[in-house]
């Protein structure tokens, strides 16, 4: 008969560790035992939820994301992109150089050029930074150099938790002495109202929403989700978005099927078992749309069980990996207004555009 109450020794057991280490981890309050007279106890029960967390806390996806991961595949035979975020999909994105016409990097000379003009639009007030999809931090850790002066702290926000650490570790160790939280959200699922409104609350200062780097290009309902934020923004709050700028003399086919950007397309597939001897990743331009999609196409019969589902693809059949979409002014305002912002500042080069904008107030748009 399974004994409900467990000694030290016997935890140790059941987990296969050296009962020290479960001393160890129970006198620095890591593992659900309790001290009765001098001696420890834990309960059966515990232990077991103790390894459940553990194994939920290093899967790579949880239940409603392997949902919607093969709800993708088998109804419209697409990856989402945020998933190739993942794991040392984080450290492969950001570890090649990207060239000024891919993920934004033009933004740091739009910034330089501009920033004074979008920190007084922002009215010299003290605000929280608040960094959707943030990547490497860099251009959130650049952009605080114009406003260090009025800010309560950053607060990165990202469905990857890899993401996150590298954005950390940028900011800092450029500002060492501001505040930093994190949030680990999925920002196309729904308001991130549990970050804006926390952050209101917990330091009272208005939020400088930061999506930077084209994410919103990268979105196939960008509409969806800039309604998303605008729902969870008050309207003392801005919002200041990067956008890839639609350039017809320079579509950079070229600059996206670098080796680089294909070595991070591939981390995600290849966690699924779609090796490289079973298909081939390529981007194309789709002049319709006028954006980049990134297609991975099976050049044998390639099958797996994922979640209780099969998995099935024959030679020739195509995988959407992830689309990077360019902008034109018309484009961007329309967007904006249908998702109910007024755009403060919009500035471009011929490759990026930033718009600083805030929600609308809702009896002027009667």
């Amino acid at each position: 008969m399974e004994r409900p109450i467990l000694t030290i020794i016997q935890a140790a057991k059941m987990l296969q560790v050296d009962p020290n280490t479960i001393y160890r981890w129970a006198r620095a309050g890591k593992f659900p035992a309790s001290k009765i007279g001098k001696e420890w106890r834990v309960l059966r029960s515990d232990v077991i939820k103790f390894v459940e967390s553990k194994k939920r806390r290093y899967q790579l996806l949880s239940e409603s994301q392997e949902r919607e991961l093969i709800t993708a595949l088998v109804g419209r035979r697409e990856i989402p992109l945020k998933l190739e975020y993942f794991g040392e999909g984080a450290d492969r994105y950001t570890s090649f150089t990207h060239p000024a016409e891919v993920g934004g990097e033009s933004e740091f000379e739009i910034i330089k050029e501009h920033g004074k003009k979008i920190v007084g639009k922002l009215g010299n007030k003290h605000l929280n930074i608040l960094d959707l999809g943030g990547g490497d931090g860099k251009k959130a850790a650049y952009f605080i150099s114009f406003i260090s002066n009025f800010i309560s702290g950053y607060f990165p926000l990202d469905i990857s938790r890899r993401m996150i650490e590298i954005t950390e570790d940028t900011v800092k160790s450029t500002y060492p002495n501001l505040t930093l939280e994190a949030f680990h959200e999925d920002f196309e699922q729904g308001n991130i109202t549990s970050a804006t409104y926390y952050l209101h609350r917990r330091y009272q200062r208005s939020n400088l929403i930061l999506f930077l780097g084209n994410t919103v290009g990268n979105i196939s309902d960008a509409h969806r989700v800039l309604v998303n934020i605008r729902e969870s923004m008050t309207e003392e709050d801005f919002l200041l978005v990067g956008l890839a700028f639609f350039n017809p003399k320079n579509i950079p086919l070229r600059e996206y099927n670098n080796m680089g950007m294909i070595n991070w397309l591939w981390s995600y597939p290849e966690k699924l078992g779609i090796e490289k001897k079973y298909a081939k990743i390529y981007c194309i331009w789709n002049e319709t749309k006028r954006q980049v999609e990134f297609q991975l196409e099976f050049t044998t019969d390639w099958k797996k069980m994922l979640g209780g589902n099969l998995l099935q693809f024959g030679k020739g059949q195509k995988v959407l990996l992830g689309i990077s979409r360019r902008f034109t002014k018309d484009n961007i305002f329309e967007l904006f207004a249908k998702a109910g912002f007024k755009i403060e500042i919009f500035v471009h080069d011929k490759d990026n555009a930033l718009v600083l904008c805030r929600p609308h107030e809702w009896e002027k748009r009667i």
